[in-house]
């Protein structure tokens, strides 16, 4: 009997002058990238210039790093990172919490939507779409970098 195909892909797929170059990481960039094309198509809709979309390309992208770390580091992890404090920011050890990169790209966007006087629920209207990219290349991310 046949069981189950179980993937044995290398989580590291290259290496530029001793920096690793992560799945993960490569998943995290197309999906900001995706997120700037999107809004860059739909800014006409949005009514937004490209100054704003790239605004709110980094708010978000901010947004989703700070907030999967910091959930991911208090909620999940604490017990370790509360002795390590200096390795907080190094996000190449892991851990990304679901849960926080959602919150920390809502947060983004209110931020944004407060400084420009967008209305929030016309631009998460928009971004529903770009949103529901960044998870599928994410999850594709975290599953050729499980090992």
């Amino acid at each position: 009997m046949i069981g189950p195909f179980v993937h044995n892909i290398d989580p590291i797929f290259g290496n530029i002058g001793g920096f690793y170059l992560w799945w993960y990481g490569l998943s995290y960039t197309f999906g900001f990238v995706g997120v700037f094309f999107w809004l860059r198509r739909n800014r006409a809709t949005l009514v937004m210039n490209m100054n704003e979309v790239y605004n709110l390309t980094i708010f978000m992208a901010i947004g989703v790093l700070v907030g999967g770390r910091m959930i991911e580091v208090i909620f999940y992890e604490w017990a370790y990172y509360g002795s390590h404090l200096w390795h907080i920011p190094a996000v190449w050890l892991g851990g990304m919490s679901t849960h926080g990169i959602l919150l920390g790209a809502i947060i983004g966007i209110v931020l944004f939507c407060k400084l420009y006087q967008r209305s929030f629920f016309e631009i998460a209207d928009i971004l529903a779409v770009a949103g529901a990219y960044i998870m599928g290349v994410g999850r594709i991310g975290i599953n050729r970098g499980i090992k």
